[in-house]
């Protein structure tokens, strides 16, 4: 039984926020006791405080945006249940999801870099993407320190992240291997030349693993329209677009 309720949910609005940079999601909800939750390019991103609010702060993305909202129950409002999101919106066709896993080899301050070519075949030398490895609070290493009966043959539990989810092997004993959730929104049309490399706290970049990933963006929104002249006569409005 799904998670999620998707119906009786409608008039999504948009306001640009200027400080902080952002958006004001605004919605109308008859899911009453229910929380809410927002998911961004098919990965959550908030949740709603009360059974009542009806909006959502997030911060500034990088254009395009795909934007959901969900009821769930308030013990499920934390939990990530993209998969039963419809396809389209789950898995947008311009997002790329590179496949990483964190395991005790990397060190603490390593960040994984993404770095793409915007599908003209020069890769820039900026990172589009940069996310720490071992982010501060997530144990490097887990062995042992989780509830009892929690985790994995009863170790391990949340304290050691990546026990069984993560291929075999790859960890000491098999553990301390998660795959991270990378999602890196792409607003260029065709296939992208891509660079993933591990970046050390002193700089120091590893060599590139090379990948693909052919993106399929919705049209951009236009930035401005301008009222330019009306014609009370013939009742035509000319406009200007700025794209």
């Amino acid at each position: 039984m799904s998670v999620l309720v998707t119906d009786n949910i409608d008039r999504l609005q948009l306001t640009a926020l200027r400080r902080p940079l952002g958006w004001r999601v605004t919605f109308r909800s008859r899911n009453d006791g229910l929380m809410h939750q927002l998911y961004v390019n098919g990965r959550l991103a908030d949740a709603t405080d009360t059974t009542t609010q009806r909006f959502f702060e997030v911060s500034a993305q990088t254009w395009p945006m795909e934007l959901a909202v969900a009821a769930v129950a308030g013990e499920f409002r934390f939990e990530d249940h993209y998969d039963e999101l419809p396809a389209t919106v789950a898995e947008p066709a311009w997002v790329y999801r590179p496949g990483v896993l964190r395991h005790v080899q990397h060190r603490p301050g390593d960040r994984i870099a993404v770095y793409h070519d915007s599908a003209g075949g020069t890769i820039s030398d900026e990172a589009a993407l940069s996310r720490e490895i071992w982010p501060a609070g997530l144990p490097h290493w887990g062995w042992g320190r989780g509830g009892f009966g929690r985790g994995g043959f009863g170790v391990d539990a949340d304290l050691a992240p990546g026990f069984g989810g993560g291929p075999f092997g790859l960890g000491p004993l098999g553990v301390d291997v998660e795959n991270m959730n990378l999602a890196l929104p792409l607003n260029h049309e065709g296939e992208h030349e891509i660079e993933l490399r591990v970046v050390s706290a002193k700089g120091q970049t590893s060599a590139p693993v090379i990948d693909a990933f052919t993106a399929h963006p919705p049209p951009a929104p236009f930035q401005a329209i301008t009222a330019t002249n009306y014609d009370p006569g013939n009742q035509i409005l000319s406009v200007t677009l700025i794209e």
